[in-house]
């Protein structure tokens, strides 16, 4: 499975790389905008939800964000992160799968964890993130 991996903060995280349309760089795109605390953003005229990982796992707002347009399975959102890092391809038996209670909320953002040789990584479920 290839993953793209991703910072928020000093948390580490990847999301299946063919779900990622695109990485924005909004500083780069004159259509982009996102009021802060938004919790949409308008890129072209088409309003996307923004699903912020800063404020899911307590994080403080980062520097100025890269934003992942992720396809889901109803349509696209966006995710900003601090950085991403590359794309790697991980087997699908390194990734342990997290138990029900974990992460149990409103939405479940993460589908898995692996160990990527540095540490942990959540695996970020996209089709959850609408």
């Amino acid at each position: 499975m290839k993953l793209l991996l991703v910072s928020v903060g000093r948390r580490r995280y990847a999301v299946a790389a063919d779900a990622v349309a695109r990485i924005m760089d909004p500083k780069l795109e004159p259509d982009f905008r996102r009021e802060a605390g938004s919790e949409e953003a308008t890129h072209h005229g088409v309003r996307y939800p923004v699903i912020d990982l800063h404020g899911v796992v307590d994080q403080g707002p980062g520097g100025p964000p890269l934003y992942l347009v992720v396809e889901t399975g109803s349509g696209q959102a966006m995710v900003p992160v601090d950085g991403a890092e590359a794309i790697r391809e991980i087997p699908g038996t390194a990734i342990a799968p997290l138990p029900s209670f974990i992460f149990a909320g409103e939405r479940r953002l993460f589908r898995g964890v692996f160990s990527d040789g540095q540490g942990p990584r959540l695996l970020l479920d996209a089709d959850a993130l609408r």
